[in-house]
C-alpha cells in the first residue's frame, strides 16, 4: 500500500468517525485499534525525525 493510499484510508476513517455515528463498528474500531495504531505511530515518528 503506497503511502497515498494510507493517508487516504485514514483520512475516509475520520470522516466515518466524525460523521456517521451509528454505522460504526465498534470490533472493527477496536481492531484498528490494535492492530494498526502502533504501526501508524511509527510511520508517524519517523516522519517527524526526518523534520527536525
Amino acid at each position: 500500500m503506497t503511502k497515498s493510499n494510507t493517508l487516504q484510508k485514514i483520512k475516509d476513517f475520520r470522516n466515518i468517525i466524525a460523521h456517521d455515528y451509528f454505522g460504526i463498528d465498534s470490533e472493527e474500531i477496536w481492531g484498528i485499534i490494535n492492530e494498526k495504531l502502533l504501526p501508524l505511530k511509527k510511520e508517524i515518528l519517523k516522519i517527524l525525525d526526518l523534520h527536525k
